[in-house]
């Protein structure tokens, strides 16, 4: 306890990024004993971050998919037809900031299509002038950049996400996310890097002055 102690204070004395292993050990070992549905949300966790991480760069407005429907009239299907709006990678974004904990890549764009589907569905079945209505069939379809086989395995396989990149999903994280109901992994955080925004002491060279910030959103030096 007291050499991890001292690389500590060397570490927050000069700024260096020293980590004692054992600090990381530890983190480890509480998350290997968390329950196993604690241990699934961390891992969507770790899936979420690896989603928005690998959607860094691409434009808000570019096209992750679509919806297609065709209708049945007189015993003839008609050809699919791209329906609007598409799935945009704003639309991805937004699904998985709101919901860090509960929701995937592949989660967001089915709750999208769900949503889309349906309302597509039944636009087209009221606009349909066939008397005695028509059999409607919609279907979400990938733009090919996007499809999950493109995406590094750890947006897609929760076993592809292993504890160590939980611990650096969290320790990348400006604060708490939405949701975060973990408080006593946080002391084990701050001796990894975490910021100031999870409580702990900020670095030197941190505006606050060398002060710990409130991740509740008081001022620095408070505590939650």
């Amino acid at each position: 306890m007291n050499h991890r102690c001292g690389v500590l204070l060397v570490m927050l004395a000069c700024g260096c990024s020293i980590v004692d292993p054992s600090d990381r050990d530890e983190l480890r070992d509480q998350i290997a004993a968390m329950p196993p549905e604690e241990i699934s949300r961390l891992r969507i966790l770790g899936m979420n971050s690896a989603a928005l991480d690998w959607l860094k760069g691409r434009p808000p407005g570019d096209q992750m998919g679509k919806i297609q429907c065709r209708y049945q009239a007189g015993g003839q299907w008609t050809n699919w037809a791209d329906q609007e709006p598409p799935f945009i990678v704003d639309d991805m974004r937004d699904c998985l900031i709101r919901r860090p904990f509960l929701v995937t890549y592949v989660m967001c764009m089915e709750e999208w299509e769900a949503l889309q589907r349906q309302e597509r569905k039944t636009n087209l079945m009221n606009s349909l002038p066939i008397p005695g209505g028509a059999t409607v069939e919609c279907r979400f379809v990938w733009d090919f950049r996007y499809e999950p086989e493109k995406a590094p395995a750890e947006v897609t396989n929760p076993e592809a996400v292993d504890t160590d990149d939980i611990i650096n999903t969290l320790i990348a994280l400006p604060a708490p996310p939405p949701g975060w109901a973990f408080p006593r992994l946080v002391p084990l955080l701050c001796p990894l890097g975490a910021g100031p925004g999870w409580g702990c002491p900020p670095k030197p060279a941190d505006p606050t002055g060398g002060q710990p910030t409130d991740p509740t959103g008081g001022q620095p030096g408070d505590r939650p």
